[in-house]
């Protein structure tokens, strides 16, 4: 019996990937890594109490999205004026999430796992997306930039971006709008 239900088990995930696949938070956004950390727990309020005293974030968060834009340009001179061109950006993207480890937990725990790991995912794909979304604006900005200008430039992209994410943040209230709370039933 055994072997028989885990054949139906491996035919149902697989028939399923793409269904999963196409409902990824993280579809279309290429490059992105992942890193994860482990938390226990058997009810709700287990499992909520693991995720924030195990988190590797400070504050509030239990997962994180960290984003990177390397930028760089080609410089052309003209006597005394100088000019930025083929100005780029490269992007890398590491989203840290929580990993449940525990074996024997309950329903009403399992639950909860699944919707608080799905509201986590759809919140730093909201970051990871935000900086997808802005990685060739300094591309833009930069192209026939003066070469004095084109760090204050690359400075001013970077804040602008910072202050999406932190819009962002704000609005979600860090993602506690996206997750549910121990005790709420869905």
């Amino acid at each position: 019996m055994r072997a028989w239900f885990g054949g139906i088990a491996v035919a149902w995930l697989v028939a399923s990937a793409p269904i999963w696949a196409a409902d990824d938070p993280f579809d279309g956004i290429p490059g992105v890594k992942f890193q994860y950390y482990d938390v226990e727990g058997r009810t709700p309020t287990d499992i909520y109490a693991s995720l924030r005293a195990r988190s590797p974030q400070k504050g509030d968060g239990v997962a994180h999205t960290a984003w990177h834009m390397r930028v760089g340009w080609q410089e052309t001179r003209r006597g005394s004026d100088c000019r930025v061109v083929d100005p780029m950006a490269s992007l890398s993207i590491l989203v840290v999430l929580p990993r449940l480890v525990s074996r024997d937990v309950t329903p009403a725990g399992a639950g909860f796992w699944r919707r608080t790991l799905r509201g986590l995912e759809i919140h730093e794909a909201g970051h990871a997306r935000i900086a997808h979304d802005h990685r060739n604006d300094f591309a833009r900005a930069g192209e026939g930039a003066s070469c004095r200008d084109i760090r204050v430039i690359a400075a001013k992209i970077q804040a602008r971006v910072e202050k999406i994410q932190a819009d962002y943040d704000r609005d979600t209230k860090h993602g506690i709008t996206q997750i549910p709370q121990p005790g709420e039933e869905q």
